[in-house]
Order: structure tokens, then C-alpha cells, then sequence
């Protein structure tokens, strides 16, 4: 009985020894801690740094320099080289753009939100020939930017256009026949031409329309889905000039249709968000009822470019998959959408928003240094005035993936679809985990 007594309140005064703060996380980031620690089954690696290495800067001549700041890039021999050009449209798809436009009255268009993308030629009018000066970027006629080579209601037909790489310095050449110019630190916040008739701007005679609208009216093949249209209505008034001679609008958007892209950058790398750090974790489990271990709070793809003497940071934005207010180098993720804070966009979320356009936008980062080492982590994020980290050796609140990498459906952990992930974050192999896809049906 002594014996057993003894042990007893040996052990009873052992555990009074440890302290509540010994056992359990006080501080947020230590319940963060344990519960990703639980979540991967042990401890983080101490040298995973969750693919936050080193990003290439674009730059152009042996000194880093790239005479212009923004507008028109008219180096088209060098697109291929940082830029996936996009693909030619077909005769088809073209008619097909047309008879919409040609068809369809005063259409309820879309808003898009890209810094940098393409405009093609599509179609015109016998009207369309006095349509000028096309113009895109800010509702402001100060700071408007010129798309080259668009004019007439037309563009020049034929370009060589670098795609597809070969080597650091070369990229293949290959003909393309839309007429095609990439903008560059411009934006589709308004389009606008010049009508040399009667000498003026017309700002408002635009509407931009998606594929898949001109799909749903004309479902025939071939599809057009995935791309974007801008069509332009006619219209002059020369009483200004003092002749009697007007044509009002008809609110068909035929007169000239132009196609716009998204500029997507070749080396950029894709960081997938997970907010959990400023939420109460007193919850947080590993069911799917209970689990938000999804990295989708914000997916948003990063490239580096120098303009000049300036460096930015070019975001593809594409999941806003929180409900708090989040911002990515300093704008915040659901306003860029469009949405309210509340609303979960493109991650399968009930009562989400699917099938949002990305949006495509730039951050300054200053005086380019070309004696710094730039990574995706120079793109600050934020949950409220909560700074979403991810630390080597540490529970990540971000991780980097490549471009390609598909990010998860709302509430699915990240295991579930990478089983690797949890390996990774142990034992600091394989570093391209996301390279094994495990179960595709929770992948967005």
C-alpha cells in the first residue's frame, strides 16, 4: 500500500509540475502548429521552405532594360519568350463570333479586369473602316494607351510571333494571321475608338461578351468557350461640323469585333492560401464537415517583369476561396471579382460563385534591384491585419506550385488530393508534390 502510495503522489506531483502552457498552444500560432502538425501526422521538416525559392525577373537587354512603361508591346518576336501566346481562331470560330454580333441586339455584357493580355482581330463592317485610334486601359482619355496597329476597323494581318522557347534566346517564329498586339500594364476597364468621319471619341459604344454567351445562343460547333469578345457599335454626327449628316447607333456591336486574351506569363508560380491562422482553432478537425485545410482562401499565379527602371510583380488572381477580407499586394481578392467578402468564388463552394474570369492585375514593387533575390513571398498577403506567412520549418500559411497546379475544392483537405503533401511537409520530399495527383474529384 505504501509502495503504491508513493508512486501515486509521485505522479501526482509530477503532473502538477506541468504547467497548462507546457501542454497546450497558447499563442496562435502554436495551435496553428499542432493542428497542421496533426493534419501532415509529425513534425514539420526544418528546411522545407514550401517552394518559396528564387523567381526569374523578366527582362529584356544586357542591362535589364525595356525602353516603355506601358501601352503596346510591338516586340512580338519576343512574346514566346515569357508569354503563352494564344492560339489562332479558326475561319469557324470567327464566323461563328460574327453571326453572333451580326445577330444579337444590344447584348448584356461582362466586366473583365487584366493589367496585361492580347487583342485579335476578328471581323468588321464596310462602317467599321472609319473606326480609328482603337483604344483600351483607363476611362480616362489622359492616360488611355493605344493598341498598335489597330486601326480602320482592322489590324495589320500578318505577324511572325515567337511561341514555344527553344533556348534562353530564341523562340520559334510561326505566322499569325488575326492581326494580334499584347498590352501590357494597360487594363480592360473601357475600350473606345476614334471615329476619323467626324473627328471623335466614342467611349461607350462597347460591349464584351464570353464565349460560352455566344455558345449558349449558337450551340453548333465549333465552341468558343474560354475566350472573350469586344464588339464595337457605329455611329457619327457631323452637325458639329455644320453638315447635315447623322447615323445613330443600332446597338448592334458588329462594326468591329476584336478578340482579348489573357496574358499569361510562362515562368510565373502559383501560391495557394490558407487563413486558418486568424480563425478560432479551438474547431478545427480533419472531417469533412469540420476541416477548411484547403489552400483556397486565395490562388493567385506571380511573375516578376522589369519595365524600365521599375520592377512589378504581375498577379493572376484565380480563387477567392475565404470569407474574410484578404488581400494580395494589397488589394483585396473579392472587390477584384467583383464580389462581396462573404462570397467564395471559382472553389465548388455552396452558395459560391463559379466560372469568374481571373483577374489579371500589377503590383509595384519599386526601383528594380538586380542584386536582390525576388521570390513569391515579396507579394504580401493578408487576412485583416494578419500577415499569411510561410516560414522554413515552420506550419505554412501559403504554399508555391507550379502555374499548372490545380487547387482544391472548397472544404477538401489538401491530403485528400496530394497525398504526398504530408510527406513533404515531414520529410521535405518530393519538393514538386503536387506533381502526383491522388484524387482528382476534390481538385478544382
Amino acid at each position: 500500500m505504501k509502495k503504491l502510495f508513493l508512486m501515486g503522489f509521485v505522479a501526482l506531483a509530477f503532473a502538477s509540475c506541468v504547467s497548462d502552457k507546457d501542454v497546450t498552444p497558447q499563442t496562435q500560432d502554436q495551435k496553428y502548429q499542432a493542428a497542421f502538425e496533426e493534419l501532415v501526422g509529425g513534425k514539420v521538416n526544418a528546411n522545407v521552405n514550401w517552394g518559396f525559392n528564387a523567381m526569374q525577373t523578366i527582362t529584356f537587354d544586357a542591362e535589364g532594360k525595356y525602353a516603355g512603361m506601358r501601352a503596346a508591346n510591338t516586340e512580338n518576336n519576343r512574346w514566346g519568350m515569357y508569354m503563352v501566346v494564344p492560339t489562332e481562331m479558326t475561319a469557324e470560330q470567327k464566323a461563328k463570333v460574327k453571326k453572333y454580333f451580326d445577330n444579337v441586339k444590344q447584348p448584356e455584357g461582362i466586366a473583365i479586369n487584366w493589367s496585361d493580355f492580347f487583342v485579335h482581330q476578328v471581323s468588321q463592317t464596310v462602317k467599321g473602316k472609319n473606326m480609328d485610334y482603337l483604344y483600351c486601359g483607363e476611362k480616362d482619355y489622359e492616360a488611355k494607351d493605344h493598341v498598335n496597329n489597330f486601326n480602320g476597323g482592322s489590324s495589320t494581318d500578318k505577324k511572325n510571333v515567337g511561341v514555344e522557347p527553344r533556348d534562353a534566346n530564341n523562340a520559334r517564329e510561326v505566322d499569325y494571321y488575326d492581326g494580334i498586339m499584347y498590352m501590357y500594364n494597360s487594363g480592360t476597364e473601357f475600350f473606345a475608338f476614334h471615329n476619323s468621319y467626324d473627328d471623335t471619341y466614342y467611349e461607350d459604344n462597347y460591349v464584351i461578351v464570353s464565349g460560352e454567351m455566344i455558345d449558349a445562343a449558337y450551340p453548333e460547333a465549333p465552341s468558343v468557350a474560354g475566350m472573350y469578345f469586344v464588339g464595337f457599335d457605329y455611329e457619327h454626327d457631323k452637325t458639329k461640323m455644320n453638315e447635315d449628316d447623322v447615323e445613330a447607333r443600332d446597338y448592334y456591336f458588329n462594326d468591329w469585333v476584336i478578340r482579348v486574351s489573357p496574358g499569361y506569363f510562362r515562368n510565373s508560380k502559383r501560391v495557394m492560401v490558407e487563413d486558418l491562422i486568424a480563425s478560432d482553432l479551438s474547431n478545427v478537425g480533419f472531417t469533412a464537415d469540420k476541416s477548411d485545410w484547403d489552400f483556397n482562401d486565395a490562388v493567385f499565379d506571380v511573375a516578376y517583369k522589369a519595365d524600365g527602371n521599375k520592377q512589378y510583380a504581375i498577379i493572376t488572381l484565380w480563387a477567392a476561396g475565404g470569407t474574410k477580407a484578404l488581400t494580395v499586394g494589397g488589394k483585396e481578392v473579392h472587390e477584384l471579382f467583383g464580389q462581396s467578402t462573404k462570397t467564395m468564388i471559382n472553389t465548388n463552394a455552396t452558395g459560391g460563385v463559379d466560372g469568374l474570369t481571373p483577374v489579371i492585375f500589377r503590383v509595384d514593387m519599386g526601383t528594380m534591384d538586380y542584386n536582390k533575390t525576388y521570390t513569391a513571398d515579396e507579394v504580401k498577403v493578408y487576412v485583416g491585419s494578419t500577415e499569411l506567412k510561410a516560414e522554413t520549418g515552420k506550419a505554412p500559411q501559403k504554399v508555391v506550385v507550379s502555374n499548372t497546379t490545380r487547387w482544391m475544392k472548397e472544404m477538401k483537405i489538401i491530403t485528400s488530393g496530394y497525398a504526398s503533401f504530408a510527406n513533404y511537409a515531414t520529410n521535405g520530399t518530393p519538393t514538386e508534390w503536387y506533381e502526383t495527383v491522388t484524387n482528382s474529384s476534390v481538385l478544382y
